[in-house]
C-alpha cells in the first residue's frame, strides 16, 4: 500500500513543477511619430516593413490602439506608470529645461518588475526629465526608475536630425547620446546601433536565470526625418518624393546640397526617410525575432511593437484618419499595435477592441502574474483577456484624453480635451469652449461634426469628461492672454527627492507628498521666497487649494520693496502696486474679480508680467488687470504668502515672457478689455469709500500739482518734527533701525557681546542635536523638509525631561544676553509707551504744541482737496450723503 501512495504523491509534486511555467520575457518596441497607417499590414504599399508583418501574422494586430496623448512625453509617463497624463502631471512634451522630471513617488513598470525577478533594460528615447545641458535643476534617468541598466538614452534636446556617429548636431560642442564608442562603420546609423543593442541585451539576459523586460525605444521615424543614405536612395527610386512641406532644410545645407529641400528631408508624402527609418525599425524586430528563436525563448516572450503618437503631418499622410501629432482626432492619437506571444496569443488574428498604452502597465503584470502595489493607483485596466482572446470586450466605460496648451502647438495642436465613449467621440476646445461630435463607425475620418445635431450627446459626453477631470486631478491652467512663453526661469512641482534648493523653507513650510503646504498654527502671515530672483517681463504660475486661508498673496519686489502684490480672498482676488516714497508712488488697489473659491478644490492662477501691465487670471472669464508704471522694473523679489491658516500648492512655474505681435497682440488686447471688471466685488458704499480713498491719493498726487504741494508739506513738517521732537515723531520703523545699527556695533566691537550671543546660539544647538538624535535621518533630509519636521519633533518631545533641561538652559542663556544689553531687546509696546511718554512729557512746550497744530492743519488741508477733487471719491461721498 505504500509504494502506490509514494508514486501518487512524486507524480502530483512532478506534475506542479511542470505546471510552474517562468513567467514571460518582455520586449517592448516604441517607435517615435508613428502613424497608424504607415505598416505594410496596416495597408501601406509604399514604406517595407516585411518583419513587422510577419510579427502580425503571428500575433494579434490591434486597429483601435490609442495613444494617452497626441504627443511624447505625457505617452512614456503613462506607460510607465499606468495612470492618465494628467494624474502624473505631465500633459505636454517636456522642454528642454524642465522641472517636471517623471516623479520618484511612482511604482513604474520596470520597478514592479524588477521587485519580482525580473532584469531590466532600457534602450533610447527617455525624455522624461529636463536636462542638466540645459540647466535644469535635476536630471531623472532611467536607472532612477527600475532599469537595471541603460543605453543610447539623450543627454540633451532630440529631433535635430544628427543620427550617424558622432550624434553631434551642427556646430553643437557634444553628442546629443550617451554612446561613447563606435560599434558598427564608419558611418555608424543609430537606429542600426540601438537594435544591436537590444540583441545584446537579450543575448547575455537570456543566460541568466530570470526573465527579463527590454523597453526599446526608438528615435525614428521622429523628424528632423534623417535615413540612412543607402535606404533613403532605395526608396527615391521606388517612388518620386512628394513637395517638401518646407522651403529650407539646414541639413541639406549643411552637406553643401543648396537651399529648399534637394534632400527630400521634408517630403509631404512619399517620404524616402520616413520610409528608410521605418526600415531599419522594421530590421530591428526581424533581429530580435531571430535571437529569439535561435535562443529558443519565443514561446514564452511577450513581443509588443506600437508608436507614442501619430505620424507628423508634414511629412506624411495618416489618412483615412483626420489630424496628425499634436492633434486630438484620430490621426494624432489612434497607433498602431502588434503584440506577439505564441504561447498565449492566438495567431494571425485582429482585435478591434479599443485600448490604450496605460493598459500594458497592469496587462503586463497580469501576464506575469505579479499583483499591482496598491501604492501605485492604476488608470489602465488589464486587457490580457482580449490578447488571448479577441472576442473578449474589455470592461470600460470610456477612453479620455486632457491635453491642455498655452499656445496651439506648433504642428496645429489645440488646447484641449477629448473622451470616446462606444463609437462616439467628442472633442472639447478649452479656448473657445466649442465641441466636436463624431460617430467613428461611421465616419472614422472624422468629417462631418455632429455636435449640433445631437446636443444630448455632446452633452452626456461633456460630463462624463468633466467628472473624469475632477476623479484624476486634471487641471486647465489659463493660458496667457497678453503674452507668449519662453524659457523656463523657475520650477518646481515639490515631487519627492526633486525638491528646489531655490526656495527657501522656515518652519511655516513643507513640501511632502507632492506638495508644497503652509502649515497650521505657523507664523502669522509667513512666506516662502525664491533665492536670487531676477525677471522681468514673466508669466507665473501656480495651482493652489485655499483651506482653511483668508488671505494668500504673490508679492513681488524690486531694489529691496514691493512693487505688484496678488491678493486671493475666499470670494475674490485684486492687484494691488505697493508704497514706494522713492519715486514716490503710493498704494494702489487695482482690478479686481469675484469669485467663490472652493476651499477644498485646486485652482490654477495665472499671472502675465508685462512692462507696466499685470494682469492674474483663473480663466479668461475671470481676470484682475493693473497698469502703472511702477510694475514697469526688473524684479529681485518673488514670494508667496499666506496668513495664519494651512493652505497648499503645487506646480509653481515662472517662464519668461514676450508680447504677442500683429494681430494676434490687437486680440488679446480686445479680448482682455472684454471681460476687465467682468465680475466686480459686491461691496457696501463704506467698504468702498475705504478703498477709493486710498486710491484717490496715489491717482490724485499722480496728476494734480497742487495735492502735491499740500502731501509735500506735510512731509516737510513731519520731518522738522521728527529732528525736533525725535522721541515723540521717531517711527517705529526707524526705531528698529537703530536697534539693529547697535547690535552690528557691539558684534563689531564687543567681545562681551559677543561672546554672550554665541552662548544663546550654542544653547540652540544643544536643542537642535537632542532632536536630531530623536531621528536621526533628519540631518539628512533637505531644508524643504527638515525645518518643519524639526519644529514637530519640537513639539512632540517638549514635555521629556532632557528637553526640558535643554530649553530651560537656553532660555537662561538668552535671558543673561537681554539682561546684560537691554537697549536690544526692546518690545513694540515699549517702543509705543516710550512715544506716547515723550509726546506726554512735550505737550506742554509750546513749540510742541505749535508744531503738532501746524501739522494737523495742513493733513486736514490735504485731505479736504482730496475729497473735493477726485471725481471718484466724490461720486462716492455723494452716493453716500444720499443713502444716509
Amino acid at each position: 500500500m505504500r509504494l502506490p501512495l509514494l508514486l501518487s504523491l512524486f507524480f502530483l509534486s512532478a506534475a506542479a513543477i511542470l505546471a510552474e511555467e517562468p513567467r514571460p520575457n518582455i520586449i517592448f518596441v516604441l517607435a517615435d511619430d508613428l502613424g497608424w497607417a504607415e505598416l505594410g499590414c496596416y495597408g501601406n504599399h509604399f514604406n517595407e516593413t516585411p518583419h513587422l508583418d510577419v510579427l502580425a501574422s503571428g500575433g494579434m494586430r490591434f486597429t483601435q490602439a490609442y495613444a494617452a496623448a497626441p504627443v511624447c512625453s505625457p505617452y512614456r509617463a503613462a506607460l510607465l506608470t499606468g495612470q492618465a497624463p494628467a494624474r502624473i502631471g505631465i500633459t505636454d512634451y517636456l522642454r528642454p529645461n524642465s522641472s517636471n522630471a517623471l516623479s520618484f513617488e511612482h511604482l513604474t513598470l520596470p520597478k514592479m518588475l524588477q521587485r519580482n525577478g525580473y532584469s531590466t533594460g532600457m534602450i533610447g528615447k527617455w525624455h522624461l526629465t529636463g536636462y542638466r545641458h540645459h540647466e535644469a535643476e535635476f536630471e531623472v534617468r532611467p536607472l532612477d526608475h527600475g532599469f537595471d541598466w541603460n543605453i543610447g538614452s539623450e543627454t540633451k534636446g532630440v529631433g535635430n536630425g544628427a543620427n550617424t556617429w558622432p550624434y553631434v548636431f551642427r556646430e553643437q560642442a557634444i553628442p546629443w547620446l550617451d554612446l561613447k564608442e563606435n560599434r558598427l562603420r564608419e558611418k555608424e546609423y543609430l537606429t542600426d546601433r540601438l537594435n544591436l543593442e537590444a540583441v545584446g541585451f537579450i543575448e547575455r539576459s537570456a543566460k541568466q536565470d530570470k526573465p527579463f523586460f527590454l523597453y526599446l525605444s526608438h528615435y525614428a521615424p521622429h523628424s528632423v526625418l534623417n535615413g540612412r543614405d543607402d535606404l533613403v536612395e532605395k526608396y527615391r527610386k521606388k517612388h518620386s518624393p512628394g513637395k517638401s512641406s518646407r522651403e529650407n532644410c539646414y541639413l541639406c545645407e549643411d552637406a553643401r546640397m543648396g537651399k529648399g529641400d534637394p534632400g527630400n528631408h521634408w517630403a509631404s508624402h512619399h517620404n524616402p526617410h520616413l520610409a528608410a527609418m521605418l526600415e531599419t525599425i522594421d530590421n530591428g524586430v526581424g533581429m530580435i525575432t531571430e535571437k529569439l528563436n535561435a535562443l529558443g525563448i519565443a514561446d514564452n516572450t511577450i513581443l509588443i511593437f506600437t508608436s507614442d503618437n501619430g505620424g507628423e503631418s508634414n511629412v506624411t499622410s495618416n489618412a483615412p484618419l483626420r489630424g496628425g501629432k499634436s492633434q486630438l482626432y484620430e490621426g494624432g492619437i489612434r497607433v498602431p499595435l502588434i503584440v506577439r506571444w505564441p504561447s498565449q496569443i492566438p495567431e494571425s488574428t485582429t482585435s478591434e477592441a479599443p485600448t490604450m498604452n496605460t493598459d500594458f502597465y497592469p496587462t503586463l503584470l497580469d501576464a506575469a502574474e505579479i499583483e499591482p502595489d496598491p501604492k501605485q493607483k492604476l488608470d489602465g485596466i488589464s486587457t490580457l483577456a482580449n490578447w488571448t482572446n479577441p472576442d473578449t470586450e474589455p470592461e470600460r466605460k470610456f477612453l479620455a484624453w486632457h491635453y491642455p496648451l498655452d499656445q496651439p502647438h506648433f504642428l496645429g495642436g489645440i488646447s484641449g480635451g477629448a473622451i470616446r465613449h462606444g463609437d462616439w467621440k467628442m472633442i472639447e476646445h478649452f479656448t473657445t469652449g466649442e465641441h466636436e461630435l463624431y460617430s467613428l463607425a461611421d465616419d472614422l475620418s472624422e468629417a462631418t461634426n455632429l455636435a449640433e445635431e445631437k446636443p444630448e450627446i455632446v452633452s452626456d459626453l461633456k460630463s462624463k469628461l468633466v467628472s473624469w477631470r475632477e476623479s484624476i486631478g486634471a487641471r486647465i491652467p489659463s493660458p496667457p492672454i497678453l503674452t507668449e512663453t519662453r524659457n523656463l526661469y523657475f520650477g518646481d512641482h515639490f515631487s519627492p527627492g526633486l525638491v528646489s534648493e531655490r526656495l527657501w523653507y522656515s518652519k511655516d513650510w513643507v513640501a511632502e507628498e507632492g506638495l508644497l503646504k503652509r502649515l497650521p498654527n505657523g507664523t502669522e502671515n509667513t512666506r516662502i521666497f525664491l533665492r536670487d530672483a531676477e525677471y522681468k517681463n514673466a508669466v507665473v504660475r501656480f495651482d493652489f487649494r485655499m483651506g482653511e486661508a483668508k488671505d494668500i498673496r504673490l508679492m513681488t519686489g524690486s531694489g529691496g520693496g514691493y512693487n505688484a502684490v496678488i491678493h486671493l480672498r475666499p470670494d475674490h482676488f485684486f492687484v494691488q502696486t505697493a508704497l514706494d516714497r522713492s519715486v514716490p508712488y503710493f498704494s494702489y488697489r487695482h482690478g479686481e474679480c469675484a469669485y467663490e473659491f472652493n476651499p477644498n478644490r485646486w485652482y490654477s492662477m495665472t499671472v502675465e508680467f508685462l512692462e507696466d501691465e499685470v494682469i492674474a487670471h483663473l480663466d479668461h472669464e475671470h481676470v484682475a488687470h493693473a497698469r502703472h508704471p511702477m510694475i514697469d522694473r526688473p524684479r529681485q523679489y518673488l514670494a508667496l504668502q499666506v496668513d495664519e491658516h494651512a493652505a497648499e500648492f503645487d506646480n509653481f512655474q515662472v517662464f519668461t515672457a514676450v508680447e504677442k505681435k500683429g494681430d494676434a497682440e490687437a486680440s488679446a488686447k480686445a479680448q482682455l478689455n472684454a471681460v476687465i471688471d467682468k465680475y466686480p466685488v459686491k461691496r457696501t458704499l463704506e467698504e468702498q469709500f475705504e478703498i477709493e480713498k486710498t486710491n484717490a491719493h496715489e491717482r490724485l498726487y499722480q496728476k494734480d500739482a497742487n495735492y502735491r504741494a499740500l502731501v509735500a508739506t506735510v512731509n516737510e513738517l513731519d520731518e522738522r518734527n521728527e529732528k525736533s521732537f525725535s522721541d515723540a515723531y521717531r517711527s517705529h520703523k526707524d526705531y528698529r533701525k537703530a536697534i539693529a545699527a547697535e547690535r552690528k556695533e557691539l558684534h563689531d566691537n564687543d567681545p562681551a557681546y559677543k561672546e554672550t550671543l554665541f552662548a544663546t546660539h550654542r544653547a540652540q544647538r544643544a536643542i537642535e542635536a537632542f532632536l536630531i538624535a530623536k531621528k536621526p535621518e533628519v540631518n539628512d533630509w533637505p531644508r524643504s523638509r527638515k525645518e518643519a519636521e524639526m519644529e514637530r519633533l519640537r513639539k512632540r518631545f517638549k514635555k521629556e525631561a532632557p528637553y526640558q533641561k535643554l530649553l530651560t538652559a537656553a532660555e537662561l542663556s538668552q535671558a543673561k544676553l537681554e539682561e546684560s544689553y537691554p537697549q536690544l531687546f526692546v518690545p513694540d509696546e515699549e517702543i509705543q509707551a516710550m512715544k506716547k511718554a515723550a509726546t506726554e512729557k512735550a505737550k506742554n512746550n509750546p513749540k510742541f504744541k505749535t508744531a503738532k497744530d501746524e501739522r494737523s492743519a495742513a493733513y486736514r488741508a490735504q485731505q479736504d482737496y482730496l475729497m473735493s477733487n477726485d471725481g471718484q471719491l466724490v461720486n462716492l461721498i455723494e452716493k453716500m450723503a444720499k443713502k444716509d
